[in-house]
């Protein structure tokens, strides 16, 4: 009868897979402390803060669906007028809202309306403002009576647990 002898353990894989770990993190570490010459350093350049004092709000970062009193998801019919605007809301929010404004001057049924968010599909979030005498009803039925309108709803999600909200 042979003799049989385990085959020996070879641990060559487990020590290389430990020595790239260790170098990873190694490199890891050396380019981390190179960046922190400054505190912030390891923070987008958009999120540092240079002084004591908060950024100031740009105009177009204003409008938000907390300031208002309603909020409208409304999706209007192809038109080469607005078409952009939601395609280009995303990068450029003060110009979309400025060509929005621009069109809707021709529509009164949109008076009074903010833009607070567009999207690629064409979907307009518009907002009616705390400070206008418009209901939210007056304006859902005046938005409906458009010619040119695909569908318009209230969002009723908006504002769900806002301090204050009576909704």
């Amino acid at each position: 009868m042979a003799n049989y002898t385990p085959p020996k353990p070879h641990y060559g894989g487990h020590l290389g897979l430990i020595g790239l770990l260790a170098m990873i993190g190694l490199t890891g570490c050396v380019a981390f402390t190179e960046r922190m010459a400054s505190t912030n350093a390891w923070m987008p350049s958009w999120a540092q803060q240079t002084s004591g004092e908060a950024p100031a709000l740009k105009p177009a970062q204003a409008v938000t669906e907390n300031n208002m009193k309603a909020v409208f998801i409304v999706r209007f019919e192809a038109d080469p007028d607005i078409s952009p605007v939601g395609k280009t809301f995303r990068k450029d929010e003060a110009a979309s809202r400025d060509t929005f404004s621009k069109w809707a001057e021709d529509h009164p049924q949109l008076n009074g309306l903010k833009l607070i968010s567009a999207s690629y599909s064409g979907e307009f979030i518009l907002g009616l403002p705390q400070d206008s005498d418009r209901t939210p009803d007056e304006v859902l039925k005046s938005i409906n009576s458009m010619d040119n309108l695909v569908y318009a709803e209230r969002d009723v999600m908006a504002g769900v647990g806002k301090k204050g909200s009576t909704e």
